[in-house]
């Protein structure tokens, strides 16, 4: 048994070997990128900055935009690092609630907040000088599914028990 098993072995190995094809296309290198920018928010510019994409970004329509807000620092043995939180990011201060939100095109990018309260009345730590990263990922719109169309509700219900 143990040596049908070798010579079973042996021929499945030897049938795996042959010359390499030929080199295919190299992929795309695609990589997200990755921008920092400080804001002020203030009633002059009603509480938003709009930053639009320069041209050594291509930003497309199907393109994900996340932003994050620079929240703390902390030591560490490497030394000082950020803390990112992303965006929408709601905030518990003594006035009430406020809120560093975001909209997008492939183009530019909105920077707001918005309180509970009266923003003439928020600290200047928590508009002034903030730091934002935004990341732009790379995306591509997904094909049609191939049978979505031919579902039908039972086959929705199957799954509900």
């Amino acid at each position: 048994m143990k040596n049908l098993f070798y010579l079973a072995a042996a021929i499945v190995l030897a049938a795996c070997t042959g010359p390499e094809g030929p080199q295919g296309p190299p992929g795309a290198a695609l990589f997200s990128q990755v921008i920092e920018l400080e804001a002020d928010f203030s009633a002059s510019n009603g509480y938003e900055v709009y930053y639009e994409f320069p041209q050594s970004i291509e930003v497309f329509e199907a393109d994900l935009i996340m932003v994050y807000l620079a929240y703390e620092t902390v030591s560490s043995p490497q030394g000082t690092q950020d803390v990112w939180r992303a965006l929408p990011l709601t905030l518990i201060t003594d006035q009430g609630l406020l809120q560093y939100q975001f909209d997008h095109t492939f183009t530019d990018l909105r920077l707001f907040v918005e309180a509970t309260y009266d923003l003439r009345l928020a600290t200047s730590a928590d508009l002034e000088n903030q730091r934002f990263k935004i990341a732009v990922i790379p995306a591509e719109f997904a094909q049609g599914i191939q049978g979505l169309t031919e579902l039908t509700d039972a086959d929705f219900t199957a799954f509900s028990h």
